[in-house]
């Protein structure tokens, strides 16, 4: 059966091994700002090392906000590059899913930021959306930790347990130095989530998540001199979200498809504007996942191994997100195929849509 979440309440984020307090509190109101443009020959230079151009946007912010900024496009391979009103510069290739861009931080100087749209290779141009989007999150304690303890495979790592409400939550993992860390999260219904990793951190959210203990695990390679490595854990819990859960299997006698596997179609209400991210995971079978959106011009993705997917099975699991650009215009029922990656794979699935 579908669940929907309670509200948020404050929650307090407990280091086992630190002994460190961290308050996460309620995220507010949000905006979402929209810049719709096309890559050209013509436009500024983005990097002198190559030669590829791009296209530049700048935003108000204000420190304490957590801002996520995607960019898409159905016609380049996107590359996202912001830049703090000190110079600090965040970049991202496919975190947006598929070949599409995404960064999300906390913001910590109020002031004006810069967003680049450009693309990964040179030579590429065509129409692009970049989308702004600000949390005011109020006031958000963080606790500084190390990577002091090794694993036996030689890795460098922390843990913390995590004592959360219930709602939409992120942990945000950032660190001084660049180096690419990871960061894995089992929340209290026992389900493992792995954060989406740059070289400035990790992210991660899962929305409509239940109340009660997370453990969370930091890490890095050795070879990257990562040893005793200082980082910055953030827990928020936003008000509202809400996760819609469906339980399924795929069985012999379901509709087949042209190369042998077979499918489910999951008929799920998708509001117009709102954003809304699909997760498929099967302790029994490689996933596929893909969703049609309503409206007169359709949108079709489809995934086999997200990046930001639950991590609970030795499969892995699917995922495909949706910003409010996709969205709008398009709000009514959608159609979710769950499907295998290959040929005459069954068992039980479940499929989350959380908004």
């Amino acid at each position: 059966m579908p669940r929907t979440p309670a509200s948020a309440r404050p929650s307090a984020l407990l280091f086992g091994a630190l002994g460190a307090l961290l308050i996460a509190a309620p995220m507010t109101a949000q905006e979402t700002l929209v810049r719709e443009g096309t890559l050209a020959p013509t436009d500024p230079v983005f990097d002198e090392s190559d030669g590829r151009v791009g296209d530049a946007y700048t935003f108000e912010a204000q420190a304490g906000q957590l801002v996520t900024v995607t960019l898409r496009s159905g016609e380049f391979d996107t590359f996202l590059r912001v830049e703090s009103p000190s110079g600090m510069v965040r970049e991202n290739d496919d975190s947006g899913g598929g070949t599409d861009s995404q960064l999300s931080f906390l913001v910590d100087q109020t002031g004006t930021w810069t967003a680049s749209a450009a693309a990964f290779g040179a030579d590429a141009e065509g129409a692009y959306t970049l989308t702004w989007a600000a949390t005011d999150v109020g006031e958000t304690t963080t606790h500084s930790g190390r990577l002091a303890s090794i694993s036996p495979k030689g890795q460098p790592y922390d843990s913390a347990t995590v004592s959360l409400g219930a709602g939409t939550v992120t942990l945000m993992l950032s660190q001084p130095d660049q180096a690419y860390l990871v960061m894995h999260a089992v929340d209290p219904a026992g389900v493992r989530r792995v954060g989406s990793s740059d070289g400035n951190g990790a992210l991660m959210t899962a929305y409509g998540a239940p109340a009660g203990d997370w453990t969370v695990w930091v890490g890095g390679d050795e070879a990257q001199g990562v040893d005793n490595m200082a980082y910055s854990l953030t827990a928020v819990v936003a008000e509202g979200g809400s996760a819609d859960e469906f339980e399924g299997r795929l069985d012999e006698g379901d509709m087949r498809l042209p190369f042998g596997e077979f499918a489910d179609i999951i008929e799920v209400e998708v509001a117009d504007g709102e954003e809304v991210l699909f997760e498929l995971t099967s302790d029994e079978f490689d996933t596929f996942l893909v969703v049609e959106s309503a409206g007169g011009v359709p949108i079709v993705k489809r995934n086999d191994d997200g990046e930001s997917s639950f991590g609970s099975n030795s499969f892995g699991g699917s995922s495909l997100d949706f910003d409010a650009s996709e969205t709008s215009g398009r709000g009514g029922t959608w159609r979710v195929w769950v499907t295998s990656f290959g040929p005459e794979s069954t068992g039980t699935y479940v499929l989350r849509v959380m908004r």
